[in-house]
């Protein structure tokens, strides 16, 4: 890899210089070249600065995946601006509620979603990406581009976290490519890699898609969203592209295993096989590797507001199928430590310190507050952490292992309960392929998915045997698939109100 920079536009510019000719993004075999993204970066750049766009304004992009969309992203960027991922699948008043919290000052869109904005933005303050953009002048302007600092924000990601309410995790661009370039040295990239961007952009794993992969001049390959969503059609494209290089969340992955016709697919190109998210059922990943001869396996971990910052990397030969896996380590320039306490501890909350994490929420100094510690690190220099809410064990070799979140744990009928452990321990029978635990009054539901009905009485039996009486739940409902958020995750929220609405009838 070449030196690409302080800022996350960087290295784009200086492989239009140095590769021109170098695939940067392929979109079902159409190519784009490192030298046309940056001409579309630099045309889109000089319509944003026509449209007034000024260093440090918020500018929100909602559309599809695909050249044009990564060619907006970097224009913000070019032109000191801050680019604020918008979910298209998202309802009006959501998107609304978001531009809104971050004062955008015009939205990147397209034109199937240009109404989700039309009564809380003038057809000026709209740029619709689907347009031609010839007729925007080509190089950017030496005189357009702005004074930046690396400490600039250059992205806010809302999230709705564990309550609902949607808030902006902010990344500067020192932030932001201190992850590109670690994630881009833990993965080893070179040029010739071909990278799958599966992940829709207001989802943080973008950030790698589309900017680690830069980092080395490698090929950024779109998952469109109608392969995306179909097992079948995805490992067809993966075979067809031959992506090197694969990151998603575990059920996309487990989706291909259960119904990718993976028997019939050659994805000996694949070299990682990366996942983050949620945790990745051991048996599955075991049932993958049959089919991914030429992988190892990589588990991510990290919240949205330090980027990617763990990872576990396994063979082959270290997966059996049923031993739950590891978070791993520490990253490069990461520092990780468990509790607030004057020692480190074996168990307990996860705080990581790093320039990979943000650098706040957006206009929300009593949740910044909360959320960042100055505490020492194993060298006794005292450094800022940001405290994850997730509790794990280090284990003897020093891997972390995953146990839950710290606001999982309820309390009933005065026992203190982990709704993790009842999932973990449902997941580790033989029939269950992925579990949710919630608690409705004072009752413990879970759902399961993987096997069928007939299978919920040995379900039942078997995680009595390992759960502590007051921890088994009352209630085990089988469901043919999760409800899914946009960006893949079981969406916790939508099976909690289901069974409040049920229990309440």
């Amino acid at each position: 890899m070449i030196e690409t920079g302080l800022f996350l536009d960087d290295a784009l510019r200086r492989y239009a210089q140095v590769t021109p000719e170098a695939a940067a993004v392929s979109t079902l075999g159409e190519i784009t070249t490192y030298a046309a993204l940056n001409s579309k970066v630099d045309k889109i750049a000089n319509a944003l600065v026509t449209m007034g766009v000024e260093r440090g304004d918020r500018v929100a992009v909602c559309s599809v995946k695909g050249a044009k969309t990564i060619a907006a992203i970097y224009a913000i960027l070019r032109i000191g601006g801050v680019f604020v991922p918008i979910d298209p699948e998202a309802p009006t008043e959501r998107i609304e509620a978001q531009v809104s919290i971050v004062s955008a000052r015009l939205v990147i869109t397209d034109t199937a979603r240009k109404t989700k904005f039309s009564s809380t933005f003038s057809e000026s303050q709209l740029f619709d990406i689907s347009q031609p953009l010839d007729e925007f002048s080509g190089n950017l302007d030496t005189a357009c581009r702005p004074d930046r600092d690396a400490e600039d924000p250059a992205y806010i990601l809302m999230t709705s976290g564990t309550t609902g309410a949607p808030k902006g995790i902010v990344h500067t661009h020192k932030s932001g490519l201190a992850y590109a370039k670690m994630a881009a040295k833990l993965c080893a990239f070179r040029a010739s890699d071909r990278v799958s961007h599966h992940t829709p952009i207001h989802f943080d794993m973008s950030i790698f898609d589309i900017f680690s992969t830069a980092q080395a001049g490698a090929c950024t390959v779109v998952i469109p969203e109608m392969h995306a969503k179909l097992p079948a059609s995805l490992s067809e494209l993966t075979e067809k592209e031959r992506i090197t290089v694969w990151y998603s969340v575990p059920y996309t992955l487990i989706q291909m295993v259960e119904r990718g016709v993976l028997e019939g697919r050659s994805l000996d190109a694949l070299r990682i096989v990366m996942f983050a998210g949620e945790k990745m059922p051991p048996a599955a990943l075991k049932a993958l590797s049959k089919h991914t001869p030429n992988a190892k396996f990589l588990n991510a971990y990290g919240p949205t507001e330090t980027n990617h910052c763990t990872t576990a990397v396994m063979t082959h030969a270290e997966l059996d199928g049923t031993s739950p896996l590891p978070i791993g380590r520490p990253d490069i320039g990461v520092t990780a430590r468990i509790g607030i306490g004057s020692e480190d501890e074996e168990t307990g909350e996860l705080l990581i310190a790093s320039e990979q994490v943000m650098l706040e929420y957006w206009h929300d100094s009593g949740l910044t507050e909360a959320a960042i510690c100055d505490l020492p690190d194993t060298d006794g220099n005292v450094r800022r952490f940001y405290r994850t809410g997730d509790i794990v064990r280090r284990a003897e070799n020093n891997d972390f292992f995953l146990i839950g979140r710290k606001d999982r744990q309820v309390k009933l009928r005065g026992f203190r309960i982990e709704l993790d452990e009842i999932e973990l321990a449902l997941v580790n029978t033989p029939f269950v392929t992925e579990a949710v635990a919630t608690v409705c009054g004072d009752e413990i539901h879970a759902y399961v998915t993987g096997g069928s009905k007939e299978d919920l009485s040995s379900v039942r039996s078997k995680v009595e045997a390992v759960l502590p009486r007051y921890a088994v739940p009352h209630h085990i409902e089988w469901l043919e698939e999760m409800p899914r958020t946009s960006t893949g995750k079981i969406d916790r929220a939508k099976l909690a109100g289901q069974k409040d609405t049920q229990h309440a009838a």
